[in-house]
Order: structure tokens, then sequence, then C-alpha cells
């Protein structure tokens, strides 16, 4: 089942199409959510532990309500008055009516609690908050990152944006938070790392089809990566899993060609050339037995201008083509650029090749497949945002660049990795510190390119790369991780 990622307004929607058109009754929904975050939650119960829940005037609070009935043990609930509960939660709140192990605590009473509950339970606020909290509810917030309960969040963290991940206010520091239906972009950007220490997302009874109806990013996870990876034929030959030409290097930077070069080769990829100055010829040509090379004249290290020539005669010998590792941001680059895009074939522009294209963002749109690997600096070249703007908001950069010029495959890099074409966007969330070094790029750019040959299918090599460029870095122990500190605590 595909991990859907929404703005609030996409995850209403959601809500709201299957309560209206596929006549799913809501207090259906909040059972499945009800029982699918207990099961969740009896794995993290000590016996005998204080059980704190805290639930406000919505359904989020319903959701709160339906779990304490569900838990079948002693908890203590602080709940808003009657009169502001919805609907739904006034009917959850009649059912408890009678049970004795749900203990209603008033305001003073949960702040009393909170210093020595075991678990919070937080379900005070839901995806459609967008007003700054305030008063008894951003005490009662304060208080519980001031405690050393294990604390889940149902749905969404109390007094985070949804959409933006900013903090209105005040915002819950949950150990867990559990996704209802889908996650949502806040809990992935700005204030949102900071406050969900983990994300666990829970099917509800929503169809799929309605998020598939609505664009909705995915999360692209083991799952979703075991479809998108190509089937790679027994009897097959070198013609069939594609021919690549690599362009870049420099006498400084000679290592980045190198390690993509070499990244694609191990990806799959059935011939491989590359193309670099003359003044690191020999020096790959004993690095690199498993590639063809080729060689355009050189200056004070980088490509000259005159280097363009050689491929003057390359057109139609290739499936893909990628330009940009270690090159510079020279006028070579530039020129060799345009001349890359004249081979009319899949071409893959990475690191200088994103900066050379900045001032001629037209030549993007041409009637084969682009594929940009841009990190959020290099991101700042090719479209009209700032660093900070595309920090704010990478969901919309993507959305908006990839609306722009249809037949581009984007790869926005960060701790979070947004793949998009056209109106498809994957996520992966695999944040790690052993990526966070020079070269890593390259790899990534070897690696679409090897797989890219395998399955002539831009997006597909794009996501299915970047899932295998993460997990290829989860294989080595990364030392960075033994100097994370808990945030909450």
């Amino acid at each position: 089942m595909k991990t859907t990622i929404c703005t609030a307004a996409q995850a209403r929607l959601a809500d709201k199409t299957a309560i209206h058109e596929h006549k799913i009754p809501s207090l259906i929904l909040m059972e499945h959510a009800a029982l699918g975050c207990t099961k969740i939650i009896q794995k993290h119960l000590q016996p005998g532990g204080q059980i704190l829940i805290l639930c406000g005037p919505g359904n989020n609070g319903g959701d709160g309500l339906a779990i304490a009935r569900l838990l079948q043990r002693p908890c203590f609930v602080y709940a808003p008055k009657a009169s502001s509960m919805s609907n739904d939660e006034r009917i959850q709140w009649d059912m408890l009516e009678k049970n004795e192990q749900v203990h209603f605590s008033s305001f003073e009473e949960t702040l009393s609690l909170m210093q020595n509950a075991d678990m919070v339970i937080d379900a005070l606020f839901g995806n459609g908050l967008s007003r700054n909290i305030e008063g008894n509810y951003k005490t009662l917030i304060d208080a519980v990152n001031a405690s050393n309960a294990f604390v889940i969040s149902i749905d969404i963290n109390s007094g985070l944006d949804a959409t933006t991940g900013k903090i209105l206010n005040a915002c819950i520091i949950s150990d867990l938070t559990i996704c209802l239906d889908c996650i949502k972009t806040g809990q992935l950007i700005n204030d949102g790392k900071k406050v969900c220490s983990k994300l666990e997302c829970l099917s509800i009874g929503i169809p799929q089809t309605i998020h598939a109806s609505l664009k909705t990013a995915i999360l692209l996870d083991s799952e979703e990566a075991k479809q998108l990876l190509p089937r790679r034929s027994n009897d097959g030959h070198k013609g069939t899993f594609g021919k690549a030409l690599m362009i870049g290097g420099s006498y400084s930077m000679h290592g980045a060609i190198t390690m993509a070069a070499r990244a694609c080769y191990q990806s799959g990829i059935g011939t491989l050339t590359c193309f670099v100055p003359d003044c690191i010829h020999d020096i790959l040509a004993q690095k690199m037995e498993f590639a063809m090379l080729k060689s355009g004249e050189d200056k004070n290290g980088y490509f000259s201008n005159t280097a363009i020539e050689v491929l003057t005669k390359e057109t139609g010998k290739y499936d893909i083509v990628t330009i940009g590792n270690g090159m510079g941001q020279q006028e070579s680059t530039k020129e060799l650029v345009q001349k890359a895009l004249q081979l009319s074939t899949c071409t893959l522009f990475d690191a200088d090749a994103c900066w050379a294209i900045r001032e001629h963002p037209e030549l993007l749109r041409q009637d084969f497949s682009i594929i940009l690997t841009p990190h959020i600096k290099e991101m700042t070249y090719l479209c009209h945002r700032s660093l900070s703007e595309i920090l704010q908001d990478p969901f919309g950069t993507v959305q908006e660049f990839c609306a722009s010029y249809p037949n581009c495959t984007l790869v926005l890099k960060s701790d979070i990795t947004l793949i998009g074409h056209k109106d498809q966007m994957y996520v992966l969330h695999q944040p790690n510190s052993a990526l966070a070094k020079g070269g890593s790029g390259d790899i990534l750019c070897g690696i679409i390119a090897g797989l890219y040959g395998q399955c002539r299918n831009a997006f597909q090599a794009a996501a299915i790369g970047t899932y295998i460029h993460s997990c290829c870095a989860k294989q080595k122990k990364d030392p960075a991780c033994f100097m994370q500190r808990p945030i909450r605590k």
C-alpha cells in the first residue's frame, strides 16, 4: 500500500471525498483510526504506567476519546466542554459516560498529573489548525514538553502547521507521531523536522484512488522501490542495458567524474564512455579500465572552448548523456552543456551543469527527457526563488518547476529528497549525514544514469536511483550517528 504525503488541504479533501462521495461514515473512519492507534500505543505501554490523554475541541479530540475507550485500562483524560465538541467527538464522549476506567481531569489536575505521567497522548489539534495556540492550551503544551513522559501525537503534533511545518506559537514535541491516512508535508520540513522524532503512517480506510486523483506525493519506501527497480533480463546484451556518455572532470576535480563513472558502471550500464579534458586523460586511463575514454583540449586545467568539436560526430550514439561532474563554473561548461543537448538524447545535468544552464532556462524545453539533480543551492540557478524560499517551501518549488518544464525530471537533494516529473512526486525521507560529503552527488548521478540505460524512463530511473543511493550510504557506519542527542528531553 502506498504511503501518501499531503498538504493540509489535500488531507481534508481526501477525508471529505471519502465521506460524501464514497459514503463512508466519518465515525467509521474515526473508529478505524482509534483502533489502529490503540494497537500502536499498546506496544509502547509499560505495565502499570500512568496514561494521560489530552483531547481538544474537534475530531482530533474525538480520536483521543475513542482511544481512551479502546485501551481498556485506567487512564486520565483532559477534554473540552461538551458545547465546544464536534458532533463525532460528542458521540465518543457519550460512549465514555459509563466507562469506569476513564477519569476526566480538570486543567489544574491535568498539570499535576503531567509530572508523573509515563505516557501522554496528544489529541489536542489536528491538521486544520491555522491560528496561534495561546492560553490554557499553550500551558498544557509547555507542560508536556517539560515532562519526562513518552509522548505520542495523533495525526499531527498539536501546534504544527500541517502544510508549512511552522510552529503556531507552541507545539508538542513527540517521541512518535501516528499519521492518520497520510503524512503531512509540514511534518517533513521546517520546524516539523524538529518536533516529529518518528513518524508512523496508519491507513484508516480512505480509498487509495482518492489520493491518486488528487496527485498527492508518494513516500519512496522499500515497497515502492521494489516496483520501480528495472527487471534485468539474463539473455540481454550490452546494448540492451544502454550506452552512456559522461562529460566532466578537470585537473583539480578528476575524482568527481571518476566516482560518477564507477557508480554508473556498477549500476549496470551496458557500455560507458567518458569525455574529459586532455590534462586528466592519462590519470583516468589508469583509474578506469571499465570505461572508454575520449578527451578534448584543455586550458588551465579545464575544458577549453574548442573541446566542443570532439562531440560533433557523437549524435545518435548514446541512450543517456550526463554532464557537469567536476567541470567547474567555466565558459566552456556553458558551451558543452548546449552541445550536449544537441545530441538529442536523455541528458542528465548535475553539479556545474546546473549553474551553466541558469542564463538559458529555455534550453530545458526539449522534446526528449532531461534529468536535473541539484542540491538546494544549485536549485537557485534553476528557478526564481532564493535559498531561503526553497528551504521554506521545497514541495512548492518542485511542483512549480516541473509544471514549467514538462519533459524534465527534477531531483532536489537535501535531508529529504523530492523527485518530481509533471504532476508526479516521490519523497525520500531517509536523512543520513553519511551522504553529507563531497562526491555523494557524483555517485547519485552515476547510479541514475546506469539505471536509465536499463529502463529508459527518466522519472523511474531518478526515483529508484535516489533510493538505492540512500541505501548504499546506510551500509557504512556513520560516526556522526554516535554524536546525536535527543531533542526533547
